[in-house]
């Protein structure tokens, strides 16, 4: 009895379906062997950060594990080390039909809301009832200290170009409770150890369900409002927000929008520009081209190349977009260095717009500035046509993996594999970090308090910085 009770418990952890049977040896072995050579057939560039005998090392590491039954998510887990060594934010490792960072779990969810910072955790809120005061610091979960619950879940998270660990946290402080339950387990209750000014408590915490989490996102969700806009913060500065480059026509004529913006900048004799692209995940790569060109001084290249692994179709089933299949028989060519994507309009060199913008400009990134963004700040770093505040970009400074994407699905696990089939080589140098992220010029990280008081220190610094500016030049 005590044997099938802890089967029972084990299979409800693990997420197993009662009844469900085990994936064999063999089954692992040829989901295996198809992931592998997905990847190394359509990915464009997986040794932009790790090195080829590097990457294939760790690739017969995890072979050699597949030799006994694996539960599905379990081979999830034990694949997700080879999607994060490829150090590529944009390769995808999914179960089909499931949020991405909730692939196996929808209920007996960790039930807080944290921040992480380092290797601490402080509550920002509760999924449940609030039992745990707001502002307090998790030092215990379930009895494993904070700090290496941290230390284990970092390293299977994949929102991250090179070395870049920014994203990561984002990615925790977003969906803590289905990372948690993917990598270490489900519970009907957690137990909490925690520190306030009174000193150390512990609490025993309900789980909750997906439904819950949802629900208090959903309260928490901002207006409706355009996704690109402008306000004058007073008569000499602006404040451009982009809250994404993934802007439909029919949502908003972003073109448009820039046209006139930048029209009023100039009319009205804007001298300082701030550029808000925090949580800015990207989106159409000419979008961001486009911003750079109304702030150009000079006739500038986006793009030094693109790309690709071969111009022959797959040699595997997978999804891909119609149009690639059009675009990879007439843009795709044999170069000296291998297959290149030769898009004219996004390797042509650009001229500044009639309105480009003159005076100082400040732009504010996080962890969440990922790809579109983070090549648009890494061009506007290199021409040093701005100043940046916040932290580190999630993105890499020269480039990164990205448009048209294969998924292909593993015939015995059923989960996906997300595969971008474009590597863009940003056209800077320079950079003495080439696995890293754009590094602000003034690094700011929110605390705790400040996050709870809706306090914006990013933005107090950065009006700070354009007041004392203005002061220095009024001395003079």
């Amino acid at each position: 009895m005590k044997k099938r009770l802890y089967l029972l418990a084990l299979l409800a952890v693990l997420g197993l379906p009662l009844g469900a049977q085990p994936l064999t040896p063999a089954q692992l072995q040829s989901d295996f062997a198809l992931f592998r050579r997905a990847l190394a057939e359509a990915h464009p560039a997986p040794y932009r950060y790790t090195p080829k005998a590097q990457l294939d090392a760790k690739f017969d590491s995890v072979q050699a594990r597949l030799g006994q039954p694996m539960t599905r998510q379990a081979f999830y887990a034990a694949m997700m080390p080879l999607a994060v060594a490829l150090k590529c934010g944009h390769t995808k490792w999914m179960a089909p039909g499931q949020p991405e960072k909730y692939p196996f779990h929808a209920t007996d969810l960790f039930p807080l809301h944290l921040y992480f910072v380092g290797e601490r955790a402080w509550v920002q809120g509760s999924y449940g009832p609030q039992t745990v005061p707001a502002g307090a610091e998790i030092t215990r979960i379930n009895g494993v200290p904070t700090a290496a619950v941290i230390g284990n879940l970092l390293p299977l998270l994949t929102f991250a170009d090179g070395s870049t660990t920014t994203g990561k946290y984002e990615d925790l402080n977003r969906y803590f409770p289905g990372v948690y339950a993917t990598f270490v387990g489900t519970s009907p209750a957690y137990e909490v150890t925690y520190r306030t000014p009174a000193g150390e408590s512990w609490a025993v915490l309900p789980a909750v369900t997906r439904g819950a989490i949802e629900a208090y996102e959903a309260k928490r969700k901002p207006a409706d409002r355009p996704p690109a806009r402008v306000q004058w913060l007073d008569p000499e500065t602006a404040l451009l927000t982009i809250d994404r480059f993934q802007i439909s026509k029919d949502e908003q004529d972003y073109p448009g929008f820039l046209k006139e913006t930048f029209r009023q900048l100039k009319a009205k004799q804007t001298r300082n520009l701030v550029i808000d692209l925090r949580n800015n995940e990207g989106g159409k790569d000419l979008y961001g081209t486009l911003l750079y060109s109304y702030l150009a001084r000079a006739p500038f290249r986006y793009y030094t190349h693109i790309g690709v692994a071969q111009k022959k179709k797959l040699g595997f089933d997978a999804w891909t977009p119609k149009i690639y299949s059009v675009a990879r028989l007439l843009m795709i060519r044999k170069t000296d260095a291998g297959y290149a994507f030769r898009s004219r309009r996004r390797l042509k060199t650009w001229k500044p717009q009639r309105d480009a913008f003159g005076g100082d400009v400040y732009v504010l990134i996080n962890g969440n500035s990922f790809s579109v963004t983070t090549e648009f700040a890494s061009v506007a770093h290199h021409h040093q046509r701005a100043t940046f505040i916040g932290q580190e970009t999630g993105g890499g400074y020269y480039g990164d993996n990205s448009g048209a994407f294969a998924v292909v699905r593993l015939p015995h696990s059923n989960l996906e594999l997300g595969i971008p089939l474009l590597a863009y080589y940003s056209a800077v140098q320079g950079y003495p970090w080439p696995d890293r992220g754009i590094l602000p010029d003034h690094p700011v990280v929110p605390t705790i308090d400040e996050m709870l008081a809706g306090q914006d220190r990013t933005m107090q610094l950065t009006l700070d910085l354009i007041r004392r500016k203005a002061g220095r030049a009024a001395g003079n």
